[in-house]
């Protein structure tokens, strides 16, 4: 299968390396500082006018960035677009890119690494209703070393949900009620070398035994189908096989970004 499988977990927001963070305007109880929080249920909101509304990061030192994430927004719906910015003396600024949201789901944009002290990401919104950013990322993407294996589980293709059947006090069918529970999967590869699982691994393994990260097994292929992802119980033991490689087998679960079937 495809070996253009990456998992996001740094994001410089949410670092020591943050210096200050400013932006053009907050909703009293939506600050900017709930877009970067891990927390799906907290954030930004600007003033709800039509224009330009932006944050601009100052970092205690140059950060290298080569993606830019954002999740839980309503940027379709209030017809907005966006564009990312850096600068390495805060007076000169440049775009790194532009683009319009086509729909409300997770969106993860990769491009050649940058180095830059000062990050800005910019929105456009031609509408008075309010503008919502619940989750925003930056930072450098970690490819895996093998693509997933034969029997790994899409996220999407993994739906869990709470069913219960409504019936009457005569026991006739009336509805029915789901409850979602995201979905679960698997992220599993094989033959991993030990330098790449020291190297890169065992990073992440400490950073997802708190915290959320994303997940996109297919980013050229399928974007779409990135996730919102944190682990499913403990985090399995990592053996050595007999050719002395590592086959790694991460439980998560995941909220669902796209269309699901």
């Amino acid at each position: 299968m495809t070996n253009k499988a990456y998992i996001f977990y740094e994001n410089h927001l949410a670092t020591p390396l943050l210096a200050s963070i400013i932006t053009s305007s907050a909703r009293t109880g939506y600050s900017v500082e709930n877009c970067y929080d891990w927390r799906t249920t907290t954030y930004w909101s600007p003033n709800n006018t039509v224009g330009y509304h932006s944050f601009t990061a100052t970092f205690s030192s140059p950060i290298t960035v080569d993606y830019l994430a954002f999740y839980r927004h309503n940027l379709e719906s209030v017809n907005g677009n966006f564009y990312i910015m850096h600068s390495i003396d805060n007076l000169v600024w440049n775009t790194v890119l532009y683009s319009t949201a086509t729909d409300n789901e997770l969106k993860i944009i990769t491009f050649t690494a940058i180095t830059a002290q000062y990050w800005r990401v910019v929105f456009y919104i031609p509408t008075t209703t309010p503008f919502f950013l619940g989750v925003v990322m930056i930072g450098r993407r970690m490819p895996l070393d093998r693509g997933m294996v034969a029997g790994f589980t899409i996220p999407r293709h993994g739906r869990k949900n709470d069913i219960v059947n409504q019936r009457t006090e005569g026991g006739q069918f009336v509805g029915r009620v789901k409850t979602s529970q995201g979905a679960r999967s698997s992220i599993n590869f094989r033959h991993v070398t030990q330098s790449w699982v020291r190297s890169y691994w065992e990073a992440f393994v400490e950073h997802a035994e708190l915290l959320p990260f994303l997940f996109s097994w297919n980013h050229d292929t399928y974007p779409q189908d990135a996730v919102y992802c944190v682990t499913d119980g403990e985090i399995p033991d990592i053996s050595i096989n007999d050719n002395h490689h590592h086959d790694i087998n991460l439980p998560v679960q995941c909220l669902l970004s796209g269309d699901t079937l």
